[in-house]
């Protein structure tokens, strides 16, 4: 067995497969996640499974996930998109376009996407997850890394390790103080790399049942009027739901109570879907541009583009031993997706002496 304990922070995705791998290595291991839950940027609502973050993979170039899924015997369905695309554009109004289809197939996982780091952390040793710890500052200490984490209380943790395995976006890397300090380039490379889709926040709305379908819709719409700029069915086992984008930047959804977002919202998929939608059973927004750790300053607007960031070699000083980068954002071609966080973490393991 290794002599090896590995430091994992971060308690999403990309977190808790790392630990799962570990785990299965017989590698010791501890994970810490500031949030009071696990999942990250994965989060479902409590009543109904309707996804927060991600909701969809592509098995046409994601067989990761794919097989993740099914090793641990999760469920999966395509995305529906049956009948006509609303599109809602000033001064036209809505028009209604057939046959749309976005692309390559796009599956989504039964019970909401938490059902996937739910499953993860249930096969975790409880004692090496621990919640509501904040790593705040890491020093090189021969060959350990030692850590300070904020817990509950203002109670500060230290435990040494001997690596360092970030799973939280780069950005958010800017508020740990290193020991020895980190160099400017390396500072740089990580400030560059977008958090995708930080400046985001998404509307749900579940209904009684999908009647949209009845008229013909697949519940897909796309407006440039908003407040919701691309809409989509979102509809599981557990009832129906639509679920949308919102097309107001971060800066101006702070000015705006979430009563007043969700009125707004309201409005538009009546507008779009008729008086059914007015009233649904409940109706969630979860904006991640608010969340301080997934989102920094820099990650207010986003990028435009879904880049792909070499993040192998970040670290040129003396950390390029002890620290690793495991989380979506360093997923290569992928990253961003849930199946970068798979891919960034076994390009990890695979350096694993």
């Amino acid at each position: 067995m290794s002599t090896q304990k590995i430091a994992i922070v971060g308690g999403g995705l990309a977190g808790l497969y790392a630990a799962f791998r570990l785990h299965q290595a017989g590698i010791a291991f501890d994970l810490f996640e500031a949030r009071s839950r696990l999942g990250g940027r994965i989060l479902s609502t409590a009543s109904g499974s309707f996804d927060l973050g991600p909701t969809w993979f592509w098995p046409d170039f994601q067989p990761r996930i794919q097989a993740l899924l099914a090793g641990l015997d999760i469920a999966t369905f395509e995305q529906y998109e049956t009948g006509e695309t609303l599109v809602e554009r000033w001064p036209i109004g809505v028009m209604r376009r057939v046959g749309y289809r976005s692309g390559n197939l796009a599956m989504r996982i039964e019970g909401g996407s938490a059902r996937l780091t739910d499953a993860l952390a249930a096969l975790l040793p409880p004692g090496q997850l621990h919640l509501d710890s904040e790593l705040t500052a890491a020093r090189l200490d021969g060959e350990r890394v030692q850590l300070a984490l904020l817990q509950p209380r203002r109670h500060t943790l230290e435990a040494n390790y001997s690596q360092l395995w970030l799973a939280v976006p780069p950005r958010v890397l800017s508020r740990i103080v290193f020991n020895p300090d980190l160099r400017e380039s390396e500072r740089q490379r990580l400030a560059a790399v977008p958090t995708w889709m930080a400046a985001h926040a998404k509307y749900v709305a579940r209904y009684a049942r999908p009647f949209w379908r009845d008229q013909g819709l697949a519940g897909n719409a796309f407006s440039s009027i908003g407040p919701l700029g691309e809409i989509h069915d979102a509809c599981n086992t557990e009832g129906a739901a639509l679920f949308g984008f919102f097309a107001i930047g971060a800066m101006h959804r702070r000015t705006l109570a979430d009563a007043e977002l969700k009125a707004r919202c309201r409005a538009q998929l009546t507008h779009l879907f008729g008086e059914q939608a007015t009233t649904p059973i409940e109706d969630f927004i979860q904006d991640w541009a608010a969340e301080p750790f997934t989102a920094t300053e820099a990650d207010q607007a986003p990028p435009g583009w879904h880049g792909m960031h070499d993040l192998g070699n970040v670290f040129e000083s003396v950390w390029k031993d002890r620290i690793r980068l495991i989380g979506s954002e360093a997923g290569g071609d992928q990253a961003g997706y849930m199946e970068g966080a798979i891919l960034a973490v076994e390009k990890v393991l695979k350096r694993l002496a």
